[in-house]
Formats: structure tokens, C-alpha cells, sequence
């Protein structure tokens, strides 16, 4: 009963841990390989930029929709009724990866989780 126990915390434990992973942390381990890994990993990017030094910046974004919030009949007291109109719900994030001319990613920078 005991390794039970201790195979669901570790399994557990695992799970913690994993979530806690940071953009930050995830795009600094492409730091230093080439750009082909990353595309071959991630796909294409959704445009290219020049990084003014002779490279390219790959831009990975979208638009992550967490759905919409329903409208609302509110009604004011005094016999009145107001309505609010469905709202989308959401943002927009990008991932930019830095790659020198030889094809090395050698920096990156996000924006929104």
C-alpha cells in the first residue's frame, strides 16, 4: 500500500512540477540551436522580420480565446431592464525568436502568456 502512495505522489509531483514551466523557461532552451529544429518542432512561423543585423526574427502569435461571456438582463429597480451584449473573451500573444545569419537562434521575446 505504501508504493502506492508513493507512485501517486511522484506522479503527482511530476504533474506540479510541469505546470510550472514559464514561457521564459521554455524559449530559453532553444537558445543556441538552429532555426530548422525549432520549425521542424513549433511549424512555421506566422511571419519573418529582419533583425536589422543581418538576421531574421521568426514570429510565432495568435489570438488565445477563452470564449465569450453571455449578455445580461439587468433590471434597475424602478421597472427597468439594461442589457449587456455577449463580450468576446481573450488575447493575443506572440513568441520571437532572434536567429544570426548562419541560422542560430540567439535570442528570443514574448509577449502575453
Amino acid at each position: 500500500m505504501k508504493i502506492i502512495r508513493h507512485i501517486i505522489f511522484a506522479v503527482a509531483l511530476v504533474f506540479a512540477v510541469a505546470g510550472c514551466v514559464s514561457p521564459s523557461q521554455t524559449m530559453q532552451t532553444w537558445v543556441g540551436h538552429h532555426q530548422s529544429e525549432l520549425i521542424a518542432s513549433w511549424g512555421p512561423p506566422q511571419s519573418t522580420a529582419s533583425d536589422g543585423a543581418g538576421g531574421t526574427i521568426l514570429i510565432y502569435g495568435g489570438y488565445v480565446n477563452l470564449g465569450q461571456q453571455p449578455g445580461q438582463i439587468v433590471n434597475n429597480g424602478y421597472g427597468n431592464y439594461s442589457y449587456t451584449a455577449p463580450q468576446q473573451q481573450g488575447y493575443s500573444r506572440s513568441r520571437m525568436f532572434y536567429v544570426n545569419s548562419s541560422g542560430i537562434i540567439y535570442s528570443w521575446r514574448w509577449q502575453g502568456l
